[in-house]
């Protein structure tokens, strides 16, 4: 039988906080699904071994926020991040009066229910979130303040690379899931070191019933005074591994350097692109306005005499055999359009 201790949860939104109703327990912090941003990272090209600091530079690359944090499961090869506003969730924790180090902070989507495929519309605390699962992984997530129309719905698939054949024209219903206890994709040792904390508080929880308050009182100046003793130790140890700090930080810089050569030959040429987006523009006099290519990026813009539909591109793009995730960015000039996408390695 395992022991637990009851949930003190608390419920973060846009405009409002839900305490909880007990006072004693686990805390737990639920983040609003607009409050935080979901992607998922293949790192199934790189070394087990590396696949820790692989993912660390890509996090680098993508944090949508200033100071950010992050939840972190793995399927697989595939690390599922969930990230948001350190600093603002931090400064709702302390209004709580709680302690944001002692607070075990879940985004709301890894509390509903999860699936193993399909694509399906979530209704959330706030507004609603798409979501597309292969293999009980989930792939992809959008959210909306409202139940999105038919157009903002076959987007969302078309941005999960889904085959037109599979995509759904219409959003279905929304489904609803109350809060589990638990999440349902744990991070590395999550499991362990939970059980662990929760019978730690037991085990003091009755040693404090048990032993007279003067026992308490002297082990607690002696807590105190190791806590100062480490301390002191900690600080030394910091100086100490600053030049191993600097080294490794230089490794890194060198590692990204490596990449960036290889990058440049693991793509398909620059004019091959071209060719084969040229293939797919109208035969209206269309042509290529901007063209920048990084890093397996490409971003674009086409200019016409006429109204360019964006969903007749995209998805000739997509079946052209080079690109993926093709997307079209807002634009004030319907003739004028900004597209992006990732290019497909050799």
């Amino acid at each position: 039988m395992q022991l637990r201790l009851p949930i003190r949860r608390f419920f973060q939104g846009t405009e409002k906080i839900e305490s909880a109703p007990n006072r004693l327990g686990v805390v737990q912090w639920v983040l609003a699904r607009p409050l935080y941003r979901y992607r998922k990272f293949d790192i199934s090209q790189v070394p087990k071994k590396n696949r820790q600091q692989a993912l660390q530079l890509e996090l680098g690359q993508w944090t949508p926020f200033s100071e950010s944090s992050y939840y972190i499961g793995w399927c697989d090869d595939q690390a599922l991040v969930w990230c948001w506003d350190r600093s603002k969730t931090e400064q709702a924790i302390r209004l709580q009066r709680l302690n944001p180090k002692r607070v075990q902070v879940l985004p709301e989507t890894l509390l509903r229910s999860h699936m193993q495929d399909g694509v399906r519309l979530m209704h959330c605390g706030e507004g609603f979130e798409g979501q597309v699962w292969q293999q009980g992984t989930l792939v992809h997530s959008r959210w909306w303040p409202h139940t999105p129309s038919a157009e903002d719905w076959l987007m969302f698939q078309r941005d999960a690379s889904l085959a037109p054949e599979a995509q759904q024209q219409q959003p279905p219903a929304a489904q609803s899931s109350p809060l589990n206890a638990r999440p349902w994709l744990t991070t590395a040792g999550d499991h362990a070191d939970t059980d662990q904390n929760e019978l730690l508080i037991v085990a003091l929880g009755i040693l404090l019933l048990m032993l007279p308050t003067l026992w308490y009182g002297i082990n607690l100046y002696k807590i105190h005074q190791s806590e100062r003793h480490y301390q002191v130790v900690l600080a030394q140890l910091k100086q100490q591994a600053e030049p191993i700090m600097l080294a490794r930080s230089q490794a890194l810089d060198h590692l990204l350097r490596i990449r960036s050569f290889h990058a440049i030959t693991q793509y398909p040429a620059q004019l091959a692109l071209m060719a084969k987006v040229a293939e797919v523009l109208p035969d209206d006099k269309s042509y290529l306005k901007e063209w920048h290519f990084q890093s397996g990026k490409l971003k674009l813009t086409l200019a016409s005499p006429n109204e360019i539909v964006s969903s007749t591109l995209i998805s000739n793009l997509q079946l052209a055999g080079y690109f993926r995730d093709v997307k079209a960015l807002p634009s004030q000039n319907p003739r004028i359009l900004t597209m992006q996408m990732d290019v497909l390695e050799n």
